[in-house]
């Protein structure tokens, strides 16, 4: 699990926002060098405008982190594809085209579809797990 902290506001890390998505902004570290080798990528704990959080809001954030890591080994990790696990075209390592949803492109392509609709629900409603995991 990623715990990282923005300067910026979750909106500036949206679908629209003017530094994209955080999950695509992470996606070379959680899935190139953590779920490649073979770990099990749990979802980031995110913080943000974390330069400006009040001594309340610290105190908040902090009793959010402590409950993420109680929760480390109940909490689903990111369901990306297997490389070898047959979705993914040798030597090419393309997407399988019938795989994924119609139209679809970008880093989501790379879970698998239930989850990955799952993960869009528990976004829009954000965030991981009963709201704690993202702080804004």
């Amino acid at each position: 699990m990623l715990i990282v902290t923005t300067g910026g506001w979750e909106e500036h890390y949206s679908a629209r926002g003017i530094n994209g998505p955080i999950d695509d902004l992470l996606f070379p570290i959680n899935h190139g060098i953590l779920h490649y080798p073979g770990y099990d990528v749990l979802p980031p704990f995110v913080v943000y405008k974390a330069d400006r959080l009040s001594e309340i809001e610290f105190e908040r954030t902090a009793q959010q982190l402590r409950e993420r890591v109680r929760r480390l080994a109940t909490t689903p990790p990111i369901p990306y594809r297997q490389q070898n696990g047959g979705d993914y075209l040798i030597p090419t390592m393309q997407l399988r085209p019938e795989l994924g949803r119609p139209r679809a492109e970008g880093f989501k392509l790379h879970l698998t579809r239930e989850e990955a609709e799952e993960m869009e629900e528990i976004e829009a409603g954000r965030h991981y797990a009963a709201g704690i995991g993202t702080v804004s």
